[in-house]
């Protein structure tokens, strides 16, 4: 049994407390130009200075520009198999070539292809790898009736290639060729462990299976990754978990939870933190992430307490239980709210 010990009141504490911090980890926008903005200026920050990218699991993240180079340093897979399969398919179980040099061609490719300067929608931009790229990195795909660069693939190498994403209002986003920082990158230990001091400080609570969802990393991958980590274990309710011994200190210091806020889909808090503490009803887990169309959170005081959906100019909250007052969730929006009882 770990030592350290943390009440529920200290976690809430803590996780309000770190929300500003989310830039280190990244800030999920899936569909571009949705989630991410609300995100932000729940913890007023500002858009200035951010770009969008494919980033960690492949998935559309705001990322400060000066710490892409970093970023796509830590992100490149030294194998296939440290790609978890639950995140990335099956594609890279039987790749042909070591994934090293199939991300090598296609980001050559993508170079070659937007050095023009162009913005390019994803489509226009994988039509124009198809004769530049191995057939073998281009399986069929029944969907678009045609062989193009594995999806997968194409996200993780758009972020090595060094494109940014320009959202175009209606769902979908363009690659553009990024300026770049003029940071040169860091090796990749270096990044990583960078990286993972950034998850700490935002997730946790948590442990090395939570590192290995976020990060779409199979379990060997994640014991590497995770001995890059400075970490105490910490007694949660009786399951042991682990946080960095500064943020331990800083969870204990902390000022009690406070505020309410209607948190996107895909927000940092949902996407990081580890399920089961934060929301510890299996029944309202379901509910909070669904297999697709996951709905927005309401953080009540650092507690999960409904979720929340907007149909036209009406937010139609589902809470969990009586904790929530109308008077209250109005307060945290201008939109009519109206609120029903899971």
């Amino acid at each position: 049994m770990a030592d350290a010990r943390l009440t529920d009141a200290q976690i809430r504490a803590h996780r309000v407390a770190t929300m500003p911090g989310v830039l280190d980890t990244g800030i999920q926008d899936t569909p571009p130009a949705t989630g991410g903005a609300r995100a932000l200026a729940l913890r007023g920050l500002d858009p200035g200075g951010l770009v969008l990218v494919h980033s960690t699991r492949g998935a559309m993240h705001l990322h400060r520009a000066a710490t892409l180079p970093a970023l796509a340093a830590a992100l490149r897979p030294d194998s296939a198999a440290d790609l978890r399969r639950q995140q990335f398919g099956p594609f890279f179980a039987d790749l042909p070539v070591p994934i090293g040099t199939a991300l090598d061609e296609v980001v050559t490719a993508m170079a070659s292809v937007m050095a023009d300067g162009a913005r390019r929608s994803k489509g226009d931009l994988s039509t124009a790898l198809t004769g530049a790229v191995d057939r073998r990195l281009r399986p069929w795909c029944a969907g678009c009736a045609t062989h193009h660069v594995h999806d997968a693939l194409f996200r993780l190498a758009s972020l090595q290639a060094g494109l940014h994403l320009l959202p175009n209002g209606n769902g979908s986003a363009d690659f553009v060729t990024g300026a770049g920082s003029g940071r040169p990158s860091p090796p990749p230990a270096e990044a990583r462990r960078e990286l993972v001091r950034g998850f700490l400080r935002n997730a946790g609570p948590t442990d090395r299976d939570g590192l290995a969802a976020w990060l779409g990393l199979s379990p060997a991958a994640a014991r590497r990754w995770w001995s890059l980590a400075d970490v105490v274990p910490v007694d949660v309710a009786g399951r042991t978990l682990f946080m960095h011994p500064a943020d331990l200190d800083a969870a204990r210091a902390a000022a009690p939870a406070d505020g309410l806020y209607l948190l996107p889909p895909y927000d940092p808090i949902l996407e990081l933190t580890d399920r089961r503490l934060l929301v510890p009803d299996p029944v309202h887990r379901k509910q909070v992430w669904r297999a697709a169309a996951n709905p927005g959170v309401v953080l009540a005081d650092g507690a999960v307490a409904g979720t929340w959906r907007r149909r036209g100019g009406t937010i139609t909250v589902t809470a969990f239980g009586r904790g929530l007052s109308r008077r209250r969730l109005a307060a945290a929006t201008e939109e009519e709210v109206v609120v029903a009882e899971s």
